[in-house]
């Protein structure tokens, strides 16, 4: 017995219903979702973006430089006491720049001036020009160190060993003025 779409149609229409061994339902078996697979890709999502944010937060903290607990009076002196140990072994221009250096980073930290990053020609015209934020002291036994320390380096004079032996202890002096001087300012106190 074979059935038309239209005869179909029609019966349907007129509430008749098919009998059950004319048509049936095509379902394609498939098995259930096991519950694990439901937890397993949100708990590896949520374990990668975990694992993303601990990454970024290390590179960024890596980048930050990290403050030393020892103050830059220590460190300057620490410095010296190294040069003055090798002093035998280094050329007195070497040794006169090193010195020179240790003293410019140390009152560059110790002052926020930008004398580190300048020549000795740039500071003494800046210090005549505008002033420096080092104290007006501590400016003059500069000039004089670093013009002594300029003559050492690159003037080559007979006695250039012989010099750098008073240059280390000015530069001695004058991290001694400065802790003088530190330690007779008040300390500032910054506005919140």
């Amino acid at each position: 017995m074979t059935f038309s779409l239209s005869q179909v149609s029609g019966s349907l229409a007129q509430g008749e219903v098919p009998a059950t061994d004319e048509l049936y339902d095509i379902i394609v078996p498939t098995p259930d979702e096991p519950f694990w697979s439901l937890l397993i890709y949100p708990l590896l999502a949520l374990a990668m973006t975990v694992a993303l944010v601990w990454l970024i937060v290390y590179v960024l903290r890596s980048r930050k430089p990290v403050q030393s607990a020892e103050n830059s009076f220590v460190r300057a002196g620490r410095r010296l006491h190294r040069l003055e140990l090798n002093h035998e072994e280094m050329e007195p221009n070497q040794f006169s720049l090193a010195v020179s250096d240790t003293l410019k980073d140390f009152l560059s930290e110790l002052f926020s001036d930008p004398v580190r990053y300048e020549t000795t020609q740039e500071y003494l015209a800046r210090m005549r020009r505008v002033g420096t934020r080092l104290p007006e002291a501590a400016q003059q036994e500069l000039s004089e160190f670093l013009t002594t320390s300029e003559e050492v380096k690159f003037g080559s004079p007979d006695d250039a060993a012989e010099r750098t032996g008073p240059l280390l202890q000015r530069a001695k002096n004058l991290i001694l003025l400065c802790r003088t001087i530190s330690q007779a300012s008040p300390p500032s106190k910054s506005k919140r």
